[in-house]
């Protein structure tokens, strides 16, 4: 015989999750995940200046800005919206639902899928290395 107990859930202890924010028109199977913290009028103008020098545009990617400890998975995203490419600023693999232990700027290649792990983007501003180590990955996207 099977027993079963039954709880009564109260309205006030459940907990919202917290809302995805997506930008972009995600025209050109790109997809670029970032924290929204990290996106400060000069980080954008800096992804910008990344995104136009691999011939790729902000408009017409598919962003996804995170809270500071939200979780996501990327795998409806890359379905939905034809992704090829993923270029993840200052976001760990299991944080979009990976289970991958990448170096960060190295391509790595899943079936049809690429995708670069990067520090976040405020701190690519502050070292040229790291952004020339992203650079280099990118010429290979």
């Amino acid at each position: 015989m099977l027993n079963t107990t039954i709880y009564k859930i109260e309205r006030d202890n459940i907990v919202a999750q917290e809302v995805i924010k997506k930008e972009g028109a995600c025209k050109n199977q790109l997809l670029i995940i970032s924290r929204d913290l990290d996106l400060t009028p000069e980080s954008r103008k800096t992804l910008s200046q990344i995104l136009n020098a691999i011939k790729y545009n902000l408009e017409d990617s598919c962003m996804l800005v995170l809270g500071d400890a939200q979780l996501i998975s990327i795998n409806s995203y890359v379905r939905q919206y034809a992704i090829q490419k993923v270029i993840s600023f200052g976001i760990s693999p299991k944080d979009i639902g990976l289970q991958i232990n990448p170096i960060a700027y190295r391509l790595i290649e899943m079936e049809a899928l690429k995708l670069v792990f990067s520090h976040k983007i405020s701190s690519l501003n502050s070292d040229k290395q790291k952004k020339i180590k992203l650079w280099n990955t990118l010429q290979t996207l």
